[in-house]
C-alpha cells in the first residue's frame, strides 16, 4: 500500500536533522509545494522529505572520502573552505563512495564502474564519457546524492510555509538564501570579489571556510545556499515544461539527456545577482573551476 496516495504519512520517511560522521549534521526539509519562476500554474512540489548538507562539502571532506583535494590552494584559505574544481563526475563518485564508507546503499550506477575501487584518478575530466553520461539514479535508496534542482531551490528559500499544505508563492524571488527583504546579502553570501562596486563583496580573493558567515544561516539552518561556491544538481540543463512538476517525476527530475549540468548559489567571485534564489547555472559535467562544488542530500 502507498501510504500518501491515503493521506498517510509515510513511516519511513524522515522527521529530524541526520548527523554524519563523516560529513556533519545534514538539516531535515519537510515536503511542500513552491512556485518555481513567474508563471502563477508553475508549481513545483516536493513529494517526500529529504535531508541537506548543512555545509558545502569541504576539501577536508572531500579528500578523506576521495583521497585527493583537487582544490586550486590559490583561491582558497583552507581545508575548512569548500571543495572546488570538482566536476560533475567528482560529485557524483564523492556521494557513492561516502554512502559505502558509512554503510548506505549508493544511489547511482556507471556501466562498467566499481565505484568501492574507483581512484580519484579514475574519474572522467571531459564532458564526454557515454557511460557516466548516463549514470542511472537509484531514488529510493539510502545513500548520498545530489540535490535535484526543485530540491535545492526549496531548500535554499528556507522551505518556507505558515501552515502544512500551503504553498509558498514567492520565495523564487529572494535575492539570496535567508533574505527577508531587508536584511543585508553580505552577512548571508560570499560574493562579488572581482566585481568593481558591489556592494558587500568579499574583501578575499578565493573562497571563505564554510559557514564563515557566522549568523548567516537561511530558515533551515543551512549556510552558504547563495554564494561561496557554485553548487552542482544532478539536473541536465533545461526549461521544465508549464504546471504541476512533481519531484518524484521523471520531469522533476530534469531532462533525459543534454550537454550541460546545473548549477545554484552563485560564488565568491560571481555577481550579486547570481546569488539569487531563482539563478540558474550550467556547465558541462566534467568542467571544473575554482567557485565550483556541492552539497549532498539522502533520504
Amino acid at each position: 500500500m502507498a501510504f500518501a496516495s491515503w493521506g498517510c504519512p509515510d513511516p519511513e520517511a524522515p522527521t529530524e536533522d541526520y548527523v554524519s560522521d563523516k560529513i556533519g549534521t545534514l538539516k531535515y526539509v519537510p515536503a511542500g509545494s513552491f512556485r518555481r519562476d513567474g508563471g502563477a500554474d508553475n508549481v513545483s512540489v516536493i513529494a517526500d522529505p529529504f535531508r541537506m548538507s548543512r555545509y558545502e562539502i569541504t576539501r577536508a571532506q572531500f579528500a578523506a572520502i576521495m583521497g585527493t583535494d583537487p582544490s586550486d590552494g590559490n583561491y582558497s584559505g583552507g581545508d575548512g573552505d569548500p571543495a572546488q574544481m570538482t566536476n560533475w563526475y567528482h560529485a557524483m563518485a564523492f556521494c557513492n563512495k561516502l554512502s559505502l564508507a558509512e554503510g548506505l546503499t549508493p544511489v547511482y550506477a556507471v556501466a562498467g564502474v566499481d565505484f568501492a575501487a574507483l581512484s580519484y584518478a579514475g574519474i572522467p575530466t571531459t564532458s564526454d564519457d557515454a557511460a557516466w553520461n548516463a549514470a542511472a539514479a537509484a531514488w529510493t535508496n539510502d545513500g548520498y546524492r545530489l540535490p535535484t534542482e526543485m530540491e535545492w531551490m526549496w531548500a535554499a528559500m528556507g522551505a518556507d510555509i505558515s501552515d502544512p499544505g500551503e504553498m509558498n508563492a514567492t520565495g523564487y524571488l529572494k535575492a539570496f538564501a535567508g533574505s527577508t527583504g531587508s536584511n543585508a546579502m553580505e552577512d548571508y553570501a560570499v560574493f562579488g570579489f572581482y566585481i568593481p562596486g558591489e556592494t558587500g563583496r568579499t574583501t578575499t580573493e578565493r573562497t571563505n571556510p564554510v559557514g564563515s558567515k557566522a549568523d548567516g544561516a537561511n530558515e533551515l539552518g543551512l549556510f552558504d545556499m547563495s554564494g561561496n561556491v557554485w553548487e552542482w544538481c544532478w539536473d541536465w540543463s533545461a526549461v521544465y515544461p508549464s504546471g504541476t512538476i512533481q519531484s518524484d517525476s521523471a520531469a522533476g527530475r530534469g531532462a533525459a539527456s543534454g550537454d550541460y549540468k546545473i548549477g545554484r548559489g552563485g560564488g565568491w567571485n560571481g555577481w550579486a545577482s547570481s546569488c539569487a534564489v531563482a539563478c540558474r547555472y550550467n556547465d558541462a559535467p566534467g568542467y571544473r573551476d575554482n567557485d565550483l562544488g556541492f552539497r549532498v542530500v539522502r533520504p
